[in-house]
């Protein structure tokens, strides 16, 4: 389940943000990953929006690779919380807007 500040707030622009910090924090081939989101965005239903798909990507091809980095659970919802981060630290409140 995702957390109602990520379904809420989560942007476009999160998901280059969502790259950024795992190129910095973990190392991340930049480049790669994002052409494998897009190989897998292409290939979702029409109906399914960016945004969604990034976190089903993320959860399916991402999560796993974070907790084996962090030698957590593999089931620990890691991509979860690091989307929570990112979207918390830069959404701007929705009253403070234009």
């Amino acid at each position: 389940m995702i957390p109602q500040l990520i379904s809420d707030h989560f942007e476009p622009m999160h998901i280059d943000l969502v790259f950024k910090e795992l190129k910095a924090r973990f190392g991340f081939n930049d480049k790669a990953w994002r052409k494998k989101f897009e190989d897998y965005l292409v290939r979702q239903p029409r109906t399914t929006s960016e945004m969604d798909a990034f976190i089903k990507f993320g959860n399916t091809f991402i999560n796993p690779v974070l907790n084996e980095i962090l030698c957590r659970n593999a089931l620990n919802a890691t991509f979860v919380k690091l989307l929570f981060y990112v979207v918390e630290r830069n959404s701007v409140p929705r009253g403070k807007r234009g």
